[in-house]
């Protein structure tokens, strides 16, 4: 038997932040590109940004630095500021998954149900 959990970080109702989410963004900052990210992840360029912006509104600050392209080409990368957000809420995320997945043992490790 499992019991599965997920939690994800909200503000006024709204979801800012979660496994997907969280996913996404470190994508961006390990691929260097929306694009790549949309690609890997088989969405729209323009959903993914649409994404993106949701974060940020719903955060209250900027999660990814854009650069045009050019001779030099664009990219994408996190905020330091996301960077700091995103660990933290890793952080907690994986913290409750242990303490949720040792009270699971503790209530039906012995099966007396």
């Amino acid at each position: 038997m499992e019991i599965k959990t997920k939690f994800w970080i909200e503000n006024r109702g709204e979801v800012v932040l979660g496994g997907g989410k969280t996913a996404l963004l470190l994508a961006i900052d390990r691929l260097g590109s929306i694009q790549r990210t949309a690609d890997e992840f088989e969405m729209s360029y323009r959903h993914a940004w649409g994404v993106i912006k949701k974060i940020e509104q719903r955060a209250g600050f900027k999660m990814v630095e854009t650069k045009l392209g050019g001779k030099d080409g664009g990219g994408a990368r996190l905020t330091p500021k996301a960077k700091v957000f995103i660990k933290k809420a890793d952080s907690l995320f994986k913290e409750l998954q242990a303490v949720a997945e040792k009270r699971v043992r503790q209530k039906f490790q012995k099966r007396s149900f």
